[in-house]
């Protein structure tokens, strides 16, 4: 059974929907980020960086950053569907676009919501919130592009883990409704994957539906 070690609001979702789409055994274990529960030696063990996720395999493999989690779940997982195989044109534009979001649509929103972490002076925090949110609005529009040409999922017709990606990270946008008016066709992604049982649950148990 694979043990999860997960937070509300962090890029725990989307493993966490990954193994709920494999039909995976899975155990929550819930960590409380105010009480510094990442911070303690015996989570630091697993995860010397002290972020959420972390994820224990069956066999005792220790692995993190939600990425990379979420393709080795899906290369763990096969019958899923949630990953092109080895040889498939489409595998190349899927690591583009789960690379992008994570690379660059996610570095946006630490600086939008923890701009203290980026300057040595605290007057700076608004300007880098400022920057950040004119950053996140340009970023959310390329995937809005993608999704106009021809969507309606990042590989077009195939539903896969990046779209996964996609609405864990449109949960954190600060107004949902905000980014679906200036991306719709985010807002139709997000509303189709949102559809399936097991990304469903997933949203529920976070709260996010």
């Amino acid at each position: 059974m694979y043990k999860l070690y997960w937070a509300a609001g962090t890029a725990a979702l989307a493993p966490q929907a990954i193994l709920e789409e494999a039909g995976a055994p899975y155990e929550i274990v819930a960590l409380d980020l105010g009480k510094q529960e990442h911070r303690r030696p015996e989570y630091l063990a697993l995860n010397p960086a002290g972020l959420v996720p972390t994820l224990v395999t069956d066999d005792g493999q220790v692995l993190t950053e939600s990425a990379a989690i979420t393709v080795a779940l899906c290369e763990r997982h096969p019958d899923a569907g949630l990953i092109p195989g080895a040889g498939d044109p489409a595998r190349c534009s899927f690591f583009r676009w789960l690379f992008y979001l994570t690379n660059t649509v996610q570095e946006a929103f630490k600086r939008f919501y923890f701009p203290g972490r980026f300057s040595t002076d605290p007057a700076d925090a608004p300007r880098i919130k400022e920057r950040a949110a004119s950053d996140l609005a340009a970023r959310w529009r390329i995937v809005e592009d993608r999704l106009a040409d021809p969507g309606p999922y990042l590989l077009v017709e195939r539903f896969s883990a990046a779209d996964i990606f996609l609405v864990m990270l449109a949960t954190w946008f600060e107004s949902r409704a905000g980014l679906f008016e200036m991306c719709p066709k985010v807002g139709r992604c997000f509303a189709l994957a949102a559809e399936r049982p097991a990304l469903r649950r997933t949203l529920e148990a976070n709260g996010e539906l």
